[in-house]
């Protein structure tokens, strides 16, 4: 039976994480976590309270995946707290760095610059729904952390990390109306 969904917190991924990290330690392997979404615009931006999970690729998958439901199971976590669905939107072009703002013992951390990561959510361009936050707040958000002004710029953005793809048709209908509310001074959606 598949655990209650809860939003995680700070405290809650930092603790999810640590143990982890120290169940890697303990098994001596080298554990690689590229984090993505939600996690990434908590820690680094500091522009939302919590996300419904933890978008990642990780390596080596054979020794994380049996972790990640120890952990769920120990913490109370829902079965994919850490999961690799976010493997769909990886574009063909990566820049990755140190996720400096979220460093664990056992694990090597990496997180999306802000330029990919743009890119990642103007390419899902998900809505909001009663289940899910969506990509707009963070879309808005990204645009002005950035200073894009067109979608010339976040068109030569997204074709430079997806080899050239535009965006289709409805997304890039939201993202430049997204784009325009941001420039006309209103307040990014929290």
């Amino acid at each position: 039976m598949p655990k209650s969904r809860r939003r995680l917190k700070r405290a809650d991924i930092v603790r999810a994480l640590t143990r982890l990290g120290e169940l890697c330690a303990a098994q001596r392997g080298k554990v690689e976590l590229a984090i993505y979404g939600g996690t990434v615009m908590m820690f680094a931006y500091d522009c939302r309270a919590a996300t419904k999970d933890i978008d990642a690729i990780f390596h080596p998958p054979e020794v994380v995946e049996p972790l990640i439901e120890q952990i769920a199971r120990e913490m109370n976590l829902p079965v994919d707290w850490l999961n690799n669905g976010v493997k769909n939107f990886v574009g063909t072009r990566e820049a990755r760095m140190t996720f400096a703002e979220l460093q664990v013992p056992g694990l090597m951390i990496t997180r999306p610059s802000a330029e990919y990561l743009l890119a990642m959510k103007c390419m899902a361009a998900r809505l909001p729904t009663p289940f899910r936050a969506g990509d707009v707040a963070d879309i808005k958000f990204l645009v002005k952390e950035l200073a894009i002004t067109s979608m010339k710029q976040i068109d030569a953005i997204v074709g430079d990390f997806y080899g050239g793809r535009a965006l289709e048709n409805g997304k890039r209908w939201l993202v430049a109306a997204l784009l325009k509310e941001v420039s006309h001074g209103k307040k990014p959606a929290k």
